[in-house]
């Protein structure tokens, strides 16, 4: 008997002080409000009446101060005006505004976290009272879970009793009771096993749908334990064996009555719970290995639904953050879908029902992202999700090494591909933005079909892939066309358009190197650009103007920094090969192309364009000379001596065309040409053919003939285009450039006399060194001397002081060479001439300065 009284002391104690401190906290809590509410009227009381006591009075002027001005003479006295309401009745006072009382800690620790601490107490009492009750076993089991279940719909009235007094107080007692009946619940199944597990799943459902409808009265946190009871009953509860669609389907009644109170209270944070609720339970479906996967399909699509559906009127409310409900959402739609891609990884891909899940998930986005502009790039996740999958079951099934269905594959790729691609293009019309839907559309079906071709381009061997990737861009081209006719009605039908005609580009682009040979492929590349250029030009597209820099760039890459197109056969018949078809053609289409471009005023593209064609000109003319002299080998990594002089010739000629363009137009690109392609060849012939590999350190055939011989080519004609390029140099702004070309001819005319007189005494290079006697050194210091002498005629003539000086320059050399050299190696008549003719020019050249340079004033040479 004492023990039963301790007992129920321990009960009213447990039970009782709680309560009592919650009433008191309670009352304590509405006085102190009280008092500051009084206060602050108080406050404001006083304020208006001091401002009240601080306005001076009305100025009133006494009677006989004040006299009325004459009225003028034959006009009545003018009536006053009757006075306004607003004149006769003072404003009224403008009722007191309330400032908010500022929470401070003792207000939070006092009024807030004692009602928590008091509520965890009132359930862990419960708690405590059963585990006593069961270690002493007072109680049987069934009056436990009665107790239990008892004190909870106390806990959850005493709450409804509180609630006119303190909304806090009956939400602590409430989450309290939930709590308790949960704990019951879960006691009664899986500690007593009193009750089915049947039953216990009608409990739990009840349960949670009663704690969701008690939430709307008593708050958020009633509602939090409402679906976190919810999604855990199934774990505690079981089945054996489990029940897919029970399971599922119970789990979205919770996250329907979860939502809908998230819904109707903007309880935005719930949401998070619901979706990792979501999650947890298809993962553990997942390692589970349970069957009925149809059912878990359904559930995650259904669950996006309710998603956008408890979301869809709370986005244009001020009181919910926009950008939280759309991160929501976002997180919602996303992560079903990777769910609903790991799903069908782990099975597969050989059930047909997870495909069709996916399919509605993306359907249900493009419906999203139609009709709600703020969610209109959802769309995307569609096809992503799609190649995601795809990729996915082709890689595992890869790894794995299980067996794997290619034409069940292939099937799900078009499906798919084709599903998304045709939807997108029914939702441009009349949308927000054409534009984004045209380039989904064109996006998911080149998407998939790239993806169809890399995954199977080893099995099905014999597959046109060309041929459908044309077939692919006749719908587009069908859809332009039809598009081309509400080009001036709907808004955004010109970007859209760009965009489908960017499509017909890119699935040819993508034929041409399913069917054309290595080498052809560029040339289909540059007519492509000429296509892409004239089509964008006639119809003002600037989207579609912009993929003439991909196409352009492909073109430059595959022609000019290709190191395998040395290893391309070039055919039996020289010059006239694959390279000058190859190339010329390229050339040709994107000057068509140019011709396009010029009047869009593009002028980065149109010059960008020029100097590929440009580049690609000065390829081709390099790439004709090295399969010439090397037409079995064109990646050989040397080149003999009339090799290199017909590079520099072909350079030079080159450089020549350049800089007249850029004299005759102006044009900055033909500048940049005539500059570059002058520096290499002017780099080869002066360091390579003069310096490093001349005829003399390296025995080279160039001919028996005098003067046509292959000196002739590698240093005359060079030295003639200099001086060709000397005279049209007046468009560059540089002088020294000027200096450079003159010094370079002079340089390359003294080599090719010097060597010509080496080739008439040494036809054949044989001799090694420098070295000569007799009338060979003779003849080179007539040949210097005349020389020299020839280049201060001509800089007299045309008033160049580079040349004269090159010309003293080589004067001198000869002097010193007669002195030093021809005294010791000549003898007899020979040393008698050399002496001789050197005297007599020296006479001459002094007469010719007196005569014409800087005699009494005459004209100063420039």
């Amino acid at each position: 008997m004492d023990e039963v009284f301790l007992i129920l002391l321990g009960i009213a104690w447990a039970i009782g002080t709680p309560i009592l401190t919650i009433v008191a906290l309670v009352r304590t809590s509405r006085l102190s409000d009280q008092n500051e509410r009084l206060a602050a009227d108080l406050a404001v009381i006083r304020r208006q009446m001091a401002e009240g006591a601080a306005l001076p009075p009305p100025f009133e002027a006494p009677a006989a101060e004040i006299a009325p001005p004459p009225a003028p003479p034959f006009e009545p006295e003018p009536t006053p005006p009757e006075p306004t309401p607003d004149e006769i009745m003072p404003p009224p006072i403008p009722a007191p505004v309330l400032e908010p009382v500022k929470a401070g800690w003792e207000q939070r620790l006092g009024a807030r976290a004692f009602l928590w601490v008091g509520a965890i107490t009132l359930a862990l009492a419960a708690v405590f009272l059963v585990r006593y009750s069961i270690e002493e076993g007072y109680l049987s089991p069934e009056v436990r879970v009665i107790l239990a279940v008892l004190f909870g719909f106390a806990l959850i009235g005493g709450a409804g009793k509180m609630r006119a007094r303190d909304e806090r107080v009956a939400q602590a007692l409430a989450a309290a009771g939930v709590a308790s009946l949960y704990g019951a619940l879960f006691a009664a199944v899986a500690l007593y096993e009193m009750i089915s597990k049947v039953a216990a799943g009608g409990g739990a459902a009840a349960l949670t749908a009663f704690a969701i409808g008690l939430s709307l009265r008593h708050g958020m946190l009633v509602a939090s334990l409402a679906f976190v009871g919810g999604f855990v009953s199934p774990a505690i509860i079981g089945s054996d064996p489990p029940n897919t669609p029970v399971l599922f389907g119970y789990l979205l009644a919770i996250a329907a009555g979860t939502l809908s109170v998230i819904r109707a209270r903007g309880w935005w944070p719930l949401g998070w719970g619901v979706l990792a609720g979501s999650a947890i339970w298809t993962v553990l479906w997942m390692l589970s290995l349970a069957g009925g996967m149809h059912w878990v399909g359904l559930f995650l699509v259904a669950v996006a639904g309710l998603f956008v559906w408890a979301t869809w009127r709370r986005m244009s409310e001020d009181e919910n953050p926009p950008a939280d409900v759309a991160a929501l959402v976002w997180a919602a739609l996303g992560l079903t879908g990777s769910l609903l891609v790991a799903v069908i990884i782990q099975d597969e891909g050989s059930q047909s029902v997870g495909w069709l899940a996916l399919a509605a998930h993306g359907a249900g986005l493009y419906v999203l992202a139609r009709w709600t502009p703020r969610f209109q790039y959802v769309a995307a996740l569609a096809p992503l999700l799609s190649i995601a999958a795809l990729a996915l079951w082709w890689g595992t099934s890869r790894v794995s090494g299980t067996g794997w269905d290619a034409d069940r594959f292939a099937w799900a790729t078009i499906l798919l591909g084709g599903f998304y691609a045709a939807g997108a293009f029914a939702l441009l019309w009349n949308a927000a933005r054409p534009g984004f839907w045209a380039a989904l559309s064109v996006s998911a079906a080149l998407a998939h079909f790239l993806l169809c071709w890399y995954v199977l381009r080893g099995v099905a061997t014999t597959t046109p892939w060309g041929l459908i990737s044309i077939g692919l861009a006749v719908p587009f081209l069908v859809g332009a066309e039809r598009l081309a006719r509400w080009r001036e009605t709907m808004t955004g039908a010109t970007e859209a358009l760009g965009f489908l005609a960017a499509g017909v580009v890119f699935f040819i682009a993508a034929a041409i190197p399913l069917e054309l040979s290595r080498e052809w492929i560029t040339v289909a590349y540059a007519i492509e650009f000429a296509a892409v250029a004239a089509i964008a030009a006639r119809l003002d597209l600037l989207a579609m103007r912009q993929l003439c820099w991909p196409l352009l760039a492909v073109v430059v890459v595959r022609f000019v920094l290709n190191p395998e197109i040395l290893k391309y056969p070039l055919g039996v018949t020289p010059v006239f090969n694959w390279i000058l078809w190859s190339y010329g053609l390229s050339i040709a289409a994107l000057l068509v192309g140019l011709r396009f471009l010029r009047p869009t005023g593009d002028q980065r593209l149109v010059r960008a364009t020029e100097a590929a064609v440009a580049l690609l000109a000065f390829v081709l003319a390099t790439l004709e000379v090295r399969s010439v002299f090397q037409p079995g080998s064109m990646a050989a990594p040397d080149a003999g001596f009339m090799e290199r002089t017909f590079y520099v010739l072909v350079w030079g000629a080159f450089a020549l065309a350049a800089l007249w363009l850029a004299r005759a137009r102006r044009d900055p690109v033909a500048l940049w040409a005539w500059r570059a392609s002058g520096t290499l060849a002017l780099a080869t012939v002066l360091v390579v053919q003069v310096f490093i590999a001349n005829p003399v350190s390296q025995r080279v055939d160039v001919g028996r003939l005098p003067i046509a011989n292959g000196l002739f080519l590698a240093y005359a004609v060079p030295a003639a285009m200099a001086t060709l390029a000397r005279r049209w140099i007046d468009v560059e702004p540089d002088r020294n450039v000027t200096l450079v070309v003159e010094a370079a001819a002079s340089i390359l005319a003294f080599v090719y006399v010097s060597l010509e007189v080496r080739h008439l005494f040494d036809p054949g290079f044989e001799r090694t060194g420098f070295g000569a006697t007799g009338l060979e050194l003779y003849t080179y210091s007539i040949v210097w001397l005349l020389f020299g002498v020839a280049l201060l005629a001509v800089g007299f003539l045309r008033g160049a002081a580079a040349l004269r000086h090159a010309g003293m320059a080589l004067v001198c050399i000869v002097v010193a060479k007669v002195f030093l050299i021809d005294m010791a190696g000549l003898e007899g008549l020979l040393r008698v001439f050399s002496f001789l003719g050197l005297g007599a020019a020296l006479v001459g050249l002094g007469y010719a300065y007196r005569r014409f340079g800087f005699d009494e004033g005459r004209r100063t040479p420039s």
